[in-house]
């Protein structure tokens, strides 16, 4: 038996009486209940009725019993009924009943404890690493010229490397690229989910939110070019040399990736036959988007980061560069092993949505998923601060890569996850077809995600870093 709850919102779409152009308004349907339950029918009567027609006797619905026995050779006569309530949800509002879905609670109160546990930890991190610092520059300033003179030879820590610490890492031009792309993948996911949580998308039609994805990410190619631009003759000291070539590596970097990516995967579906390739003409469409529109906007971005004035280093870069001493673990240990912090911000929603993804069920608190994504900025600009003060507190002035990589590490975990995902909860996968479709898309994932909260932490520290040696008065 099914109710069905409509409401007179629409008035008119639907004509209300029997003849067309009535006043009675209309109705629309804008949720149902389905109760199934046994009940056995009489053989005579059933066989008498064609499909469609009207039971004769009433049917009595008991949902916890069952009445109707299946036998061998018997007919099963399957009938519905349709009771109709009046409802006072909006039309507008009528996907949330899906937030009433079993194992809501459970979802929400999962949430707020991840949330209120990470928010304190990276609370206290951060009182007791700003509580750190600020004593170490206040000693440091309130000395005269002849103790600092003295206190310098007798030195430790991250003053050492005042001379080292902006010189430029290894392979800058990349650096800049992936930063760049990473301010337009954050950018698309925050806007996004945003509008998402504003009601604006709604979960009705998926292709909504893909297409809102791909518009943003499209229109902040400025936002990924000049950042990479700007970044890029920071490094070089001012130079303008370089920076279309900068511009254009950074429009094709992460789309260049996930364009072989799915070129790959696609080429698989076609190979097993599979309904679920992507059309050529889409492929097509994509590439138009990506040369036509992303590629001169990203190009536009890097003209404007080559114009704007660049970020001056507050203290010099010694020509010999200054040897980094023993460490007693590999720094590359501490800095995959940084990636948890962030991962336990988003684990419980991130279960949600490959389960959206992958099991087919709605996803729709948006709302949370944009707390969980403020939350992850803040965790992973702390983290990826937090390693930058301990690798410098031990002499060592590289820390590009490795505060890139600090709260980057988290899809390293991420992906990890994503293997489990497939082995427990993705059984009913069939075939080494599946599970490669499956990797394929979490790489891609994963790939976005790194770039993301990598940017994250790198420009956190950047302006860590900089502030920390303008606020020392050296000679």
């Amino acid at each position: 038996m099914e109710n069905v709850m409509g409401t007179g919102d629409a008035a008119g779409v639907i004509p209300g009486g029997s003849k067309l152009g009535s006043d009675v308004p209309g109705y629309m349907v804008v949720g149902f209940e389905v109760v199934p339950c046994s009940f056995m029918h009489e053989g005579n009567l059933v066989k008498k009725l064609k499909m469609y027609d009207r039971y004769p006797s009433p049917v009595k619905c008991e949902a916890t019993t069952v009445s109707m026995p299946i036998k061998e050779g018997v007919p099963v006569a399957f009938t519905y009924e349709v009771a109709f309530e009046e409802s006072d949800i909006k039309w507008p509002s009528r996907w949330d009943a899906y937030l009433k879905m079993e194992g809501s609670k459970v979802h929400w109160f999962s949430i707020l404890n991840s949330l209120m546990v990470i928010t304190f930890l990276a609370g206290i991190v951060l009182v007791i690493f700003l509580r750190t610092v600020r004593r170490d520059l206040t000693r440091y300033e309130e000395l005269d010229k002849e103790s600092q003179a003295q206190m310098n030879e007798e030195l430790s820590g991250w003053k050492l490397v005042v001379g080292d610490v902006f010189r430029a890492p290894t392979n800058p031009a990349l650096l800049c690229i992936m930063v760049g792309d990473g301010v337009q993948i954050l950018g698309m996911g925050l806007v996004t989910i945003l509008f998402a949580a504003l009601g604006f998308m709604s979960p009705a039609s998926r292709g909504t939110l893909i297409t809102g994805m791909l518009f943003f990410y499209m229109i902040l190619g400025i936002a990924a070019g000049y950042v990479a631009v700007r970044l890029w003759r920071t490094i070089s000291y001012g130079d303008h040399k370089g920076w279309a070539s900068v511009a254009w590596k950074a429009a094709c970097f992460f789309p260049g990736i996930a364009f072989l990516i799915l070129t790959t995967l696609n080429f698989l579906l076609w190979g097993s036959h599979s309904t679920g390739a992507i059309p050529f003409s889409l492929f097509v469409i994509l590439l138009l988007l990506w040369f036509c529109i992303s590629v001169p906007l990203t190009l536009i971005g890097g003209y404007f980061g080559a114009k704007a004035p660049h970020i001056e280093y507050p203290v010099r870069t010694n020509q010999i560069p200054r040897e980094i001493p023993a460490q007693k673990y590999p720094s590359w240990l501490l800095v995959l092993g940084a990636g948890t912090l962030p991962f336990g911000t988003l684990f419980i929603e991130l279960f949600f949505i490959m389960s959206s993804i992958w099991m087919g069920r709605v996803y729709y608190v948006f709302g949370f998923l944009l707390i969980v994504m403020v939350l992850l900025v803040v965790v992973c600009a702390e983290v990826s601060l937090v390693l930058t003060y301990m690798h410098l507190c031990v002499e060592d002035w590289k820390w590009w890569w490795k505060s890139f990589f600090a709260s980057g590490s988290v899809a390293i975990y991420i992906f990890l996850y994503s293997v489990n995902y497939l082995v427990f909860d993705l059984k009913s996968l069939s075939g080494p077809v599946s599970a490669t479709l499956y990797l394929g898309y979490s790489l891609f994932m994963v790939l976005a995600i790194m770039l993301a909260t990598g940017t994250i932490g790198f420009l956190s520290s950047f302006w860590f870093v900089h502030y920390l040696f303008s606020s020392v008065k050296l000679d």
